[in-house]
C-alpha cells in the first residue's frame, strides 16, 4: 500500500489564506470536467464559498453573451471582483471558453492578474480565487508560485478526495 501524497484541499486553502496573492488554477483533462465541478462545489459548500459557472453565466445572461467579443481580461477582473464580494472564496468553473476568445497578449494579461494582481492588500480582491480550466500545454507551462516557491497551478489529481 503506497503512501498517499495528495494535498489536502482544505489545508492548501488555509495556506493560500496566508499569501498576499490568493489565486490558484485547478485543471484537469476535459473528460474530468464533471469531477472538477463536483469537487469544487463540495469545497464551496464546506467553506461557505461562492461557486460561479462562468459558461452558464454567459449562456443565461444575454447582455454578457452579446459582449463576448469585447470581454477582455479587465472586464473579467471586474466580474471577478463583483462576484467575490461578501465571500472569502470564489471558485470560477468552466472558464476555458473565455481564454479561447483572447489573443495571446490578453491571455498573458489575465495570467498576470492571477499571478500578482489579485492582491489581498487591496479591497475588492481579498477573497481566495480558484479558477478551473481544462488541462492544456499553456496552463501546464504557467509559472505562478506562492511565497514558498510552490506552484499555484494544480491538477485535480494533486488533491485528496473529499466526502
Amino acid at each position: 500500500m503506497g503512501i498517499d501524497m495528495s494535498l489536502n484541499i482544505f489545508e492548501y486553502l488555509g495556506q493560500l489564506d496566508q499569501e498576499r496573492y490568493r489565486t490558484a488554477i485547478l485543471h484537469a483533462a476535459p473528460e474530468k470536467a464533471p469531477a472538477v465541478t463536483a469537487y469544487v462545489q463540495k469545497i464551496c459548500e464546506r467553506l461557505d464559498g461562492k461557486y460561479l459557472d462562468l459558461l452558464d453565466l454567459f449562456i443565461r445572461n444575454q447582455k454578457l453573451s452579446s459582449t463576448i467579443d469585447r470581454f477582455n481580461p479587465e472586464k473579467f477582473r471586474t466580474l471577478l471582483i463583483e462576484h467575490s464580494k461578501d465571500t472569502s472564496l470564489l471558485v470560477v468553473d468552466r472558464a476555458d471558453f473565455v481564454l479561447d476568445t483572447w489573443r495571446n497578449r490578453e491571455r498573458q494579461d489575465f495570467f498576470r492578474l492571477l499571478k500578482s494582481q489579485w492582491d489581498s492588500y487591496k479591497d475588492g480582491t481579498k477573497a481566495k480565487l480558484i479558477i478551473c480550466f481544462q488541462t492544456s500545454q499553456e496552463i501546464e507551462a504557467l509559472q505562478i508560485l506562492n511565497s514558498q516557491g510552490q506552484s499555484r497551478v494544480l491538477q485535480l489529481s494533486d488533491f485528496n478526495d473529499i466526502f
